[in-house]
C-alpha cells in the first residue's frame, strides 16, 4: 500500500511539473488515494495508519514542491485545452475502421459538456492562445473537431451542436465531397454561415508518409484550394489523415507553406502542455462509448 500510494503521488507530482493545474491534480490525488484505500480494504487501517500517513505526507510535500517549481520551469505555462476528435455520428452505420458515436451518446456528451460549463472555442482562438497572443478564453474552453467530412456530421451532429450553442471544426477530404455518405458543398456552406469552421484533410485522404513529397505537396495544396474556391475564404487549419508517421518535419513544413496556420494530429493522442507545436496539435479520440461515465473519465483533468 505504501509503495503504491507513493508511486501514484510521485507520478502526479511529475505531471504537475509538466504544467497541469494544481487544483485538478489535488482532486485526482485525493481520488486515487481513496480508491486505493477502498480496494485494499480496511484490514490495513489500524496497523498501517501511521506509516501510510508518513508516506502520504512526504509524497504530498513533493507534489506541492514540484507544482511550485513549475512556475520557474515555464515562463508562460499554458493551461491544457482539450481537443475532441469525432468522425461519424449515426445509429445505422458502424464501420470498425471509422470511429462512430451513436446519436444518443453524442447528445449525452454535448449535454454533459454544457452542464459542466464547457464552452467551445474556435481554431483561431486556440491558435492565438498557443502562439502567445493574449486573448480572453472561457473558464472551461474546449475545441470540438470532426474528421473526413461525413454527411452525418450535417444530419446528426450539427443540429445537436446548435441545440447546445457549440461550434466545431470539420476537416474535409475535399475530393470526396458530394460522394455517397459525404458532405456536399451546399451543406458545408450552410454550416459555415452558422459558425462551423472547415479545414483541410488532403484531397483524397491518403497517408502522407507513404507517398513522395511531390504528391504530399499536391494533396495538401489542392485541399486548401478546394476549400477556398467553394467557401470563398482561406482555411486556417489542417488535419493529418494518419497523424502518426506523417507528422515529420518535412510534411509539417509543406502544410505551413501551403497556407495552413495550425495543424492537428489524427492519431497522436494526448494533452497539449508546455510549448505546443502548433503544426502537430494533439487531440483526444472519441470512440463509441456505451456509457457516459467513460466520456467523463476522459475529461477528468479538465
Amino acid at each position: 500500500m505504501k509503495l503504491d500510494m507513493f508511486m501514484c503521488i510521485i507520478f502526479l507530482a511529475i505531471m504537475s511539473s509538466l504544467g497541469f493545474v494544481c487544483f485538478n491534480i489535488l482532486k485526482l490525488t485525493i481520488f486515487v488515494y481513496l480508491l486505493l484505500l477502498g480496494v485494499r480494504g480496511l484490514r490495513y487501517k489500524l496497523n498501517m495508519r501511521i506509516k501510510k500517513s508518513k508516506v502520504f505526507c512526504t509524497a504530498f510535500a513533493l507534489l506541492f514542491f514540484m507544482t511550485f517549481l513549475t512556475g520557474f520551469t515555464y515562463k508562460n505555462p499554458k493551461k491544457p485545452i482539450p481537443v475532441l476528435t469525432y468522425h461519424r455520428v449515426n445509429d445505422e452505420v458502424y464501420d470498425a475502421k471509422v470511429p462512430t458515436v451513436s446519436v444518443k451518446q453524442f447528445e449525452k456528451q454535448m449535454k454533459y459538456l454544457k452542464k459542466r460549463g464547457y464552452q467551445t472555442i474556435t481554431e483561431k482562438e486556440l491558435l492565438d492562445y498557443y502562439s502567445g497572443i493574449k486573448i480572453k478564453l472561457p473558464k472551461k474552453p474546449i475545441l470540438i473537431t470532426f474528421d473526413d467530412g461525413w454527411r452525418d456530421n450535417y444530419e446528426n451532429a450539427y443540429p445537436i451542436l446548435k441545440k447546445y450553442g457549440f461550434t466545431a471544426t470539420i476537416f474535409l477530404a475535399t475530393g470526396k465531397m458530394g460522394e455517397d455518405e459525404y458532405l456536399t458543398w451546399d451543406m458545408v456552406k450552410e454550416m459555415y454561415l452558422n459558425g462551423i469552421a472547415f479545414g483541410g484533410h488532403t484531397r483524397n485522404h491518403i497517408n502522407l508518409s507513404k507517398v513522395d513529397l511531390d504528391t504530399v505537396e499536391k494533396e495538401i495544396e489542392l485541399s486548401f484550394e478546394d476549400i477556398e474556391k467553394n467557401l470563398g475564404v482561406k482555411p486556417l487549419s489542417f488535419c493529418y489523415p494518419y497523424g502518426g508517421g506523417d507528422l515529420n518535419k518535412s510534411i509539417q513544413h509543406i502544410v505551413k507553406k501551403s497556407g495552413f496556420q495550425i495543424a492537428f494530429a489524427s492519431y497522436n493522442y494526448g494533452i497539449n502542455m508546455g510549448n505546443v507545436n502548433i503544426m502537430a496539435v494533439r487531440r483526444i479520440l472519441m470512440p463509441r462509448f456505451n456509457k457516459l461515465h467513460k466520456f467523463e473519465m476522459l475529461l477528468l483533468l479538465w
